[in-house]
């Protein structure tokens, strides 16, 4: 009686492990095939009237062109082949934006998927494995790969260091 007790427990327990595995799996490939996605450790509002996300709290959004951090995110999506597509992402305080060997730092940045640009203002910094750049403001140009750095005022200054220890 208490073998097949027993062997009762552990098929249940395999049932469920596997069950779980399989939706893991699930989940990561999903993840792993859509277009972007974004998660938050605050608090994730849905508006599906005004179809927008507002996140808050270590935000994380991906798409297909780069990674990005901050404290709180909108974006905006459209629905293209029953899926989500993000158009206009905008990112305040503290953002950090990964985008190939690059790192974009800056206090607020909007993203516009139709130009595949980002603009970065606030003490926005760029490094990559040879530069370090500063200025109030970034406009980077993802399809063209072009960076412009701009000053705040005639009075603050857009710096670069170049060199193999420029991150240091």
């Amino acid at each position: 009686m208490k073998v097949e007790l027993f062997l009762k427990v552990k098929l249940n327990l395999l049932l469920i492990n596997k069950s779980l595995y399989i939706v893991l799996i699930l989940f990561f490939f999903s993840a792993a095939y859509s277009e972007g996605y974004v998660k938050a450790s605050g608090s994730l509002i849905w508006d599906s009237e005004n179809k927008n996300y507002t996140a808050n709290g270590d935000v994380e959004f991906k798409n297909e062109k780069f990674i990005a951090y901050s404290d709180k995110m909108i974006a905006e999506y459209i629905e293209e082949n029953n899926e989500e597509v993000f158009t206009i992402v905008e990112l305040f305080q503290n953002v950090i934006i990964y985008f190939e060997d690059e790192v974009f730092k800056g206090n607020h940045a909007v993203y516009k998927r139709n130009d595949n640009i980002i603009v970065l203002t606030g003490d926005v910094s760029i490094e990559s494995p040879t530069r370090l750049l500063t200025g109030y403001e970034l406009i980077a140009d993802i399809d063209n790969n072009k960076r412009i750095l701009n000053s705040a005022n005639e009075e603050s200054l857009v710096e670069v260091l170049i060199g193999n220890d420029a991150n240091n």
